[in-house]
């Protein structure tokens, strides 16, 4: 991955995250997360939208697909 958190940036996700109250509210800071930390990196987003697709159908109940 290309990005990397500085401490204040690392704090500010944090909280971020941590004000969720709503897998909906939470999905979206984590795609945000993501497009930051994968940068221009398209396989690293590539990975990251995969890993985020199978944690967005898990939270809503549904199987993941193989």
């Amino acid at each position: 991955m290309t990005g990397r958190l500085s401490k204040g940036q690392t704090a500010r996700w944090n909280k971020r995250l941590a004000e969720t109250a709503t897998n909906r509210a939470r999905a979206t800071a984590l795609w945000d997360l993501a497009r930051l930390l994968a940068g221009a990196d398209d396989k690293a987003w590539a990975d990251l939208v995969l890993l985020l697709q199978r944690w967005t159908t898990e939270q809503q109940g549904r199987p993941p697909s193989r």
